[in-house]
Parts: structure tokens; C-alpha cells; sequence
């Protein structure tokens, strides 16, 4: 093989692989496209209400093109939860990586949670009322739990600031649920209702009680 047919074909190598890129870079910005349109739909109408062809339309995408991306609409509800969870709790995390005391990040989890999720009430709008699928949906989804690595988490904050002595030793379990509990009854009234005037004020509440107890 000469110089001239080995960079030639060293060229068409490099443009294949462009070319494959590019296609890549569209499917991922098609699919983004598609969740974000899922989530908005799904949140206004709810997903037993919204119909696929009308998340197509928010999208601006054909009907048949959501289904190169999602089996159905189980599957797209599921990838929504999925894609969520995943950037959320990054975000998260990204917020308490700056806290240097471990036992000081479950209480700043709450600011944290409150945040990510206020920041955009569409989303938090989605989480609220998708998680409270039919018993019929879990069943035929038993590993469906979107927020698992996100209970997770919050358990793993529980454990450092009871070994570092920021809160009682109480069981860390129990604390994640009563905890993600206050705060997803928080956000739903938030989303949901006009009944809370301000959210800081209520926050600062649960950090109270989380730092000293109800106990007189």
C-alpha cells in the first residue's frame, strides 16, 4: 500500500467514524427531546391521561419516531424516573461534595433536595404524582423503584452523621423514610396546592427538629 491509498483510506476511517459520531449526537439529542416532552406531558395530564401521540407532538417528532427511542409508554414513564434521578441526585451530590464534615451533610441534604427540585416545578410536578403508580403498574414492574439509589443515598448521610455524632444513633432506615417523607409531603403541597407561603421557613423547621428532637 502506497502513502496516497494509506491516508485515503485513513480519511474515509476518520470520516466514518464522524459520520458515526454525528448519528450518535442526534439520537442523544432526539431522546432527550422526547423524555423532556414525556415529563411535561406526563405532569400536566398524567400518564394514565397522556397519550403517546401527544407527547410525539410536543416533541415535534413524528408519532412512529418515539418508538425507535421506547418500547411504550411504560418504558418512556420508567426512562423519565431514570434520567431524573440519575441528573438530580448528581446535582446533589455535587452541592455536599463542597461540605468538608460529613456529619454536616444531612442537614444541608435538605436544602439540597429542596433546591434541585424547586428549581424546576414541572419536574418536581412529575415526581410527585408519577410515584404514586397503580399497585397493577409495580406488580408488572417489580423492579421498578425509581428512587432506590436516591433513599440510598440519603441513608448513607443518615449512618456518616450518626458515626460522627451530629445526630442520636438512632436506626438510619427509619430516619431515611421519615425524612424523604417530610420532604415529599413538603413538595407536593408546594406543586400541588397555594398552602405553603415559604418553603425556607418549613425547611428550617425539619432542620430544627432533625438537630434537637421533639422530645421536651
Amino acid at each position: 500500500m502506497n502513502a496516497h491509498s494509506f491516508f485515503a483510506k485513513k480519511i474515509m476511517e476518520v470520516g466514518k467514524l464522524k459520520l458515526r459520531l454525528t448519528r450518535d449526537a442526534k439520537r442523544k439529542v432526539m431522546r432527550a427531546k422526547i423524555l423532556n416532552a414525556g415529563i411535561e406531558m406526563f405532569a400536566e395530564k398524567g400518564f394514565h391521561q397522556t397519550r403517546m401521540s401527544e407527547i410525539a407532538k410536543k416533541a415535534r417528532v413524528a408519532d412512529g419516531t418515539i418508538y425507535r427511542y421506547f418500547i411504550n409508554k411504560d418504558d418512556l414513564l420508567i426512562s423519565c424516573f431514570e434520567e431524573i434521578i440519575t441528573v438530580k441526585l448528581d446535582e446533589v451530590k455535587a452541592s455536599l461534595e463542597k461540605i468538608p464534615n460529613k456529619g454536616d451533610k444531612l442537614i444541608s441534604f435538605i436544602d439540597a433536595h429542596i433546591k434541585v427540585f424547586t428549581e424546576n416545578p414541572t419536574i418536581a410536578k412529575f415526581m410527585i404524582l408519577e410515584l404514586r403508580q397503580s399497585p397493577e403498574f409495580y406488580k408488572k414492574y417489580p423492579n421498578f423503584w425509581p428512587i432506590k439509589r436516591y433513599l440510598a443515598y440519603l441513608k448513607k448521610l443518615c449512618e456518616e452523621a450518626i458515626d460522627a455524632g451530629k445526630i442520636k444513633p438512632v436506626n438510619p432506615s427509619v430516619l431515611t423514610i421519615m425524612l424523604f417523607g417530610m420532604m415529599d409531603y413538603v413538595l407536593m403541597e408546594w406543586a400541588l396546592t397555594d398552602k405553603i407561603d415559604s418553603l425556607d421557613n418549613i425547611k428550617n423547621e425539619i432542620q430544627k427538629i432533625l438537630e434537637n428532637g421533639i422530645k421536651k
